[in-house]
């Protein structure tokens, strides 16, 4: 059986846990706790380690899905959950202020991994953010030259999170492709 460990990134409030846990066919492992930080997000809990949850795929391969915690002070948990991944997810939330330098802010932390990883970008909680630009949000989603898919998102939404994952894919298998006739 093949396995594909993805990591899903993004900032507190973002969507990342509920992305894992609508996708998840069975039990999501999760690491939250009471919400202490309210500058970051409003909301009762908050991931401080990981979210993970086994995804069995219709082809007979297993997807391995990691959230990673959204406060900066756990970042140095990134580059740890992204060692051996293929692929990533980074989760934008419409509803922030300086979406852009946020984005920027996160394709430099995975830079190192660019290489290796492939990306794609996903734009939650567009339904609460009417101003939303997302043709100029894309022009920041270039990774090492290349620009990366951005496209909206409703975490909630288990349709939605299963076509994403499958774009993943599509990407990694795209990455691979490259890797060896590159």
């Amino acid at each position: 059986m093949r396995e594909h460990k993805v990591v899903v990134l993004g900032g507190m409030g973002s969507g990342k846990s509920t992305l894992v846990r609508s996708i998840a066919a069975g039990p999501v492992v999760d690491t939250d706790v009471a919400n202490s930080d309210r500058t970051g997000a409003d909301k009762a809990s908050t991931t401080v380690a990981l979210d993970y949850a086994d995804i069995d795929l219709p082809n007979g391969e297993r997807l391995r899905l990691y959230g990673t915690p959204g406060q900066h002070r756990f970042d140095f948990l990134w580059p740890i959950l992204l060692q051996g991944a293929r692929g990533a997810v980074l989760l934008i939330d419409a509803r922030r202020a300086g979406v852009s330098a946020e984005l920027d802010t996160y394709l430099q932390a995975l830079q190192p991994f660019a290489g290796t990883l492939a990306l794609v970008v996903a734009v939650t909680h567009l339904d609460q953010a009417p101003t939303a630009v997302l043709d100029a949000w894309s022009e920041h989603a270039v990774l090492d030259g290349q620009p990366l898919p951005l496209l909206p998102l409703d975490a909630r939404d288990r349709e939605q999170g299963l076509m994403l994952m499958d774009l993943l894919m599509s990407e990694m298998e795209a990455h691979a492709l490259v890797a060896a006739h590159g």
